[in-house]
Formats: C-alpha cells, structure tokens, sequence
C-alpha cells in the first residue's frame, strides 16, 4: 500500500512539474561599459516556478546586494581555468542544449547604445545587429503589442554600449527537465569514450 502511494506521489509530481513552466522577470537591468561600475545597484531578477499556467508555487529574488554576498567574484577568480580545459566537449555541448531551449518572450523592453573608434563602421554595424535581434525577438515574442526595441548609434569616437532591459521570459519545465536528461547522457558518453581512450592507450 505504501509502495503504491509512493509511485501514485512520483507520477503526480512528474505530471505537475511537466505542465509547470520558469517565470524570469527581469526588472531595470542596466549596463555601461565606460563607467566605472558597468551594472545598477538597483536591478532585480524575480524567478518563479509557476504550475497550471497561473500558480506560483516558488519565489527566487536576486539582486545585486545578495550576489555580492554571496562573493561570485572571489568564486570566480578562483576557479580552476583546467577544468574548463578538460571539459571542452562537454561545454559545446552545454551551448547547443541552451541555445535548443524555447524561450517565449512575454514581455520586453530593450534599449541599446552602440557605438564605436569608427563612425562609419557604428553607422554600418547598427542596421546588422539591429535586424538580427529583431529576429530573434519577433521567432520568440507572443504578442507584439506595448513591446520596446531600440537600438541606437552613438558617434563619439569610443567604444562603448549601454544595455537597458526589463522583461518577462517563459520557459517549459518539461524542457529544462528533457535539457538536463539528455545533457547528462552526452556526459556519460564523453566519459565513457574517454575511458575507453585511455584504456586503449594503456
């Protein structure tokens, strides 16, 4: 009788988590990249798993105050550049299984300032990059009303780009949990061929 509840349990939360999906709002996320300190203090990211389409069932706050608590940095800098080295294959495969996630837009406001040492290269680059976040903003967005795209040239003779976002972004949990699968499979396989490697080496 346990046994059963616990299987009935399992496929429930399965269930659950398959029709649930990730909220990530992104609120007065701004960067400069000539001023001293490149990101706000005042940005705020709200996560949330939401089940059913309208229920929240977990909340995540991040804001700069709490990362810097949590000292990344440090972390960072710290970090053993090897292990990147070593896991090379496995990165590649990490970008593909991010870039195959279906991201839906529900809400953005995006400005850009760009700018360049070259006013004639700002003046060709601006229209490249412009279209192409334009497309892959409009293959992601669900409705186009009351969403803001600008991108803008600035003719200083400097390098320089300022970011202003703030968004809505959706995610399927049933992809993340499909992601992480197979991501995990291609790891085991990478080990596994890599045993066998070294095996034959030897």
């Amino acid at each position: 009788m346990v046994f059963l509840f616990v299987i009935i349990a399992i496929i429930l939360i399965i269930i659950i988590f398959s029709l649930s999906k990730i909220n990530i709002e992104i609120k007065n996320f701004k960067f400069q990249s000539i001023t001293e300190k490149h990101i706000n203090k005042d940005y705020e990211i709200i996560i949330k798993l939401i089940i059913f389409k309208i229920i929240p069932i977990l909340k995540i706050n991040i804001t700069k105050t709490k990362l810097e608590k949590l000292k990344l940095k440090e972390k960072i800098k710290n970090f053993d550049l090897k292990v990147i080295h070593d896991n090379q294959q496995f990165d590649k495969e990490l970008l593909s299984t991010i870039k195959e996630l279906d991201i839906n837009i529900k809400r953005i406001n995006l400005y850009i300032d760009l700018g360049t040492e070259n006013a004639s290269l700002t003046a060709i680059i601006i229209p490249i990059i412009s279209t192409i976040i334009e497309i892959i903003i409009n293959r992601k967005i669900e409705k186009f009303e009351n969403q803001i795209f600008v991108i803008k040239p600035i003719y200083i003779n400097q390098n320089l780009i300022n970011i202003y976002i703030s968004g809505i972004f959706e995610i399927k949990m049933s992809q993340i949990i499909n992601s992480i699968y197979n991501l995990n499979k291609e790891k085991k396989e990478i080990m596994a061929d890599r045993k066998g490697y070294n095996y034959s080496c030897e």
